[in-house]
């Protein structure tokens, strides 16, 4: 079929005239032209797009080594911009604040001190000693260097001391207080973590298995 065409196309321009022998022949290289034009805008695309990829990677890999540097430095914080760190400070400050004390961190030193200062709120403050000082005449009270100049404790700091821990106790005893029993209450637990967990899997699937276990234990089961 090609050699026939080819021999179409031969008899078609032996029978054209010089001027429609030279448009054909114009078109037919404004069409290799054009196809050479396409295949040389391909080309120089992968070549575009090769180099782009090329330079991303050398660029991804200088900024890796440059973290690795400021890493090994102990300066990781540099590689940071100021909105990055502004947003992490953000979250550590919202994680520290939601963060419960149990367990071991119970008694960290942020719990203790909080203890502390909340203890600090049924004692007498810096002002009523100062005043109190004021109305005696002594300035040893005054003097936040003076240790162990003067023997005698106020009978009211004493009050205030025994009283406070005291109520320690007491805070301690109703913390830590044992559960109490319900009289009728069904035992099929073995200790306190068992008998949690029996509630929680009653209160989930009590509505499902009552009747199967009330047969069971009236020995009426199928």
């Amino acid at each position: 079929m090609l050699p026939n065409r080819a021999m179409a196309d031969a008899d078609e321009l032996t029978a054209m005239t010089p001027a429609q022998r030279k448009l054909f022949e114009l078109r037919m290289k404004i069409n290799a032209g054009r196809k050479a034009n396409k295949q040389e805008v391909a080309a120089e695309h992968d070549r575009i797009k090769n180099n782009d990829k090329k330079a991303k990677k050398e660029d991804q890999y200088k900024k890796r080594e440059e973290k690795k540097l400021v890493a090994a430095s102990g300066k990781a914080h540099l590689n940071e911009t100021a909105e990055v760190a502004e947003i992490k400070s953000k979250k550590a400050g919202k994680k520290e604040k939601r963060k419960a004390a149990f367990g071991w961190d119970v008694f960290n030193q942020d719990s203790l001190y909080k203890g502390y200062k909340k203890r600090l709120v049924s004692l007498p403050t810096s002002g009523e000693t100062a005043t109190a000082v004021e109305a005696t005449g002594s300035d040893a009270l005054g003097d936040e260097l003076a240790y162990g100049k003067d023997d005698k404790v106020e009978e009211a700091n004493v009050d205030h001391m025994a009283q406070e821990l005291e109520d320690r106790i007491k805070a301690r005893k109703k913390f830590s207080r044992r559960r109490q029993h319900y009289e009728g209450e069904d035992v099929d637990y073995i200790n306190g973590q068992n008998r949690i967990f029996n509630r929680k899997a009653s209160q989930a699937f009590d509505k499902y298995t009552v009747e199967i276990r009330q047969n069971l234990e009236r020995g009426t089961a199928l």
